[in-house]
């Protein structure tokens, strides 16, 4: 019988520099599974202390908290995040948890909050302190079951006292504005609680005068004045960030447009705006978390820009990589934001591929496709995070679509009338597809 011919290879691209980029997606890969054997540890060491805090075994939950508190600390390098030089996410909800169950025993130790210690994010200490809020509550229904009313209103005056100086905080949407919503029902919980034991004659004097020398009251102002800071850097980073987008998406067009001159201008605004907000002392050189976000995004877009346009001048030598190195681009970028911008690379070549198509361009065509294929045979060995990860639906989509186009071109070589209806059927519905073939019949 005869056998089929063997596929036609696709010439191999290897990226520059990608076995380096490889190497630390691998060492993150790895950061990331010691994060998360941490956090496994720690995290159920801490819902141990919490639960022994819970029914009132302080001397339990205080050895709990303990061993909890070692075990966070043992992932040590591996349980910060080098970039944002904040702890790694997986282990920021169990500093939560172990400051919530250690807030909650020094003000029963004390009847005060604790100040913050060493190693702690603000608002893992503000989230310990909520936390501490919410479990005093839960205890004061304990003593209004022994008739204990002193203690609820020492509960009560601590939680008035913290509600006090949150309330000068502007917190943003999210998990820390959340739960500070949910304290003033802490401090009701515990004032009706008072009420209802003066109905047993179970009173007790007025509300305690706040003590000014109080830690925890003075850290909360110091870290106002840092939370302010950030939010006001956060909205600087945001509007100068819209400048580095707008100009690389601009420069994408008149890349387009076969304006080379405007699209080398635009990247270059693009980029004086993202190094002045790379550099600038107040920005994401004091609060490096500020670089996920918007930032992110708008270096991403700059990273696609200039792919774009260096792939465009590479037509003309072709000994030059399909796809520049992240070192060629002008700016710090890095790997995710580099390659975020690689992987949309392909949906700008493949509009390039598709005007080269109605020109009968089959070299333009060609290289469009050994791009994609290289891109996605480069990527498809990463450990990617989740937000890039999500970009190899689309990347194979490409792929699938260029290939179309090598087909139907190759077709138009042959017969034009089938290259034709070829065309005119990739972009029918099944539905118009069936009733063709029907009236073809």
């Amino acid at each position: 019988m005869p056998k089929p011919a063997p596929p036609t290879p696709t010439p191999r691209h290897r990226l520059p520099d990608w076995d380096a980029l490889g190497v630390r997606q691998e060492e993150e890969r790895r950061r990331h599974k010691a994060a998360g054997d941490a956090a496994n540890a720690a995290g159920r060491l801490a819902k141990k202390a919490a639960l022994e805090l819970q029914l009132g075994r302080t001397t339990d939950a205080k050895a709990a908290t303990e061993q909890a508190r070692k075990a966070l600390d043992g992932a040590g390098e591996d349980g910060f995040n080098q970039e944002t030089k904040q702890r790694a996410f997986s282990l920021k909800s169990i500093a939560e948890q172990i400051q919530t169950v250690e807030s909650t025993l020094h003000f029963l130790e004390t009847g005060r909050f604790p100040p913050p210690t060493e190693g702690l994010d603000d608002s893992e200490y503000i989230q310990g302190l909520l936390g501490g809020a919410e479990n005093l509550a839960k205890y004061a229904v304990g003593r209004a079951t022994a008739g204990d009313s002193t203690s609820i209103a020492v509960c009560r005056d601590g939680v008035k006292a913290l509600q006090g100086a949150l309330l000068a905080f502007d917190f943003r949407n999210g998990p820390l504005r959340r739960r500070f919503d949910g304290l003033k029902y802490q401090v009701k919980r515990l004032e009706d609680l008072l009420y209802e034991q003066s109905l047993i004659g179970k009173t007790v004097d007025g509300v305690t005068q706040v003590d000014e020398d109080d830690p925890c009251l003075k850290a909360l102002a110091e870290i106002k004045i840092r939370f302010d800071e950030a939010d006001q850097a956060r909205e600087n980073v945001i509007k100068k960030s819209r400048d580095v987008q707008k100009a690389s998406k601009q420069a994408i067009f008149a890349c387009h447009r076969g304006d080379a001159a405007k699209a080398s201008k635009l990247l270059e605004t693009a980029k004086t705006a993202a190094e002045a907000i790379l550099e600038d002392e107040t920005l994401v050189k004091k609060w490096p978390a500020l670089r996920f976000g918007s930032l992110a995004a708008a270096l991403e877009e700059y990273a696609e820009a200039a792919l774009f346009m260096k792939w465009l001048e590479a037509k003309k030598d072709p000994s030059a990589p399909l796809v520049a190195s992240q070192h060629a681009l002008g700016l710090p970028l890095s790997d995710e934001e580099y390659l975020g911008g690689v992987c949309d690379l392909t949906g700008e070549v493949g509009r390039v591929a598709v005007a080269a198509a109605t020109a009968r361009d089959l070299g333009t065509v060609t290289r469009v496709f050994e791009t994609d294929v290289a891109v996605m045979e480069a990527v498809s060995g990463l450990n990617l995070p989740p937000k890039l990860a999500k970009k190899i639906g689309p990347l194979e989509m490409c792929v699938r679509k260029v290939e179309h186009l090598l087909y139907e071109l190759a077709l138009a070589a042959a017969n034009p009338l089938a290259a034709k209806r070829a065309a005119s059927s990739a972009g029918e519905e099944p539905e118009a597809k069936k009733a063709r073939a029907d009236d073809e019949e």
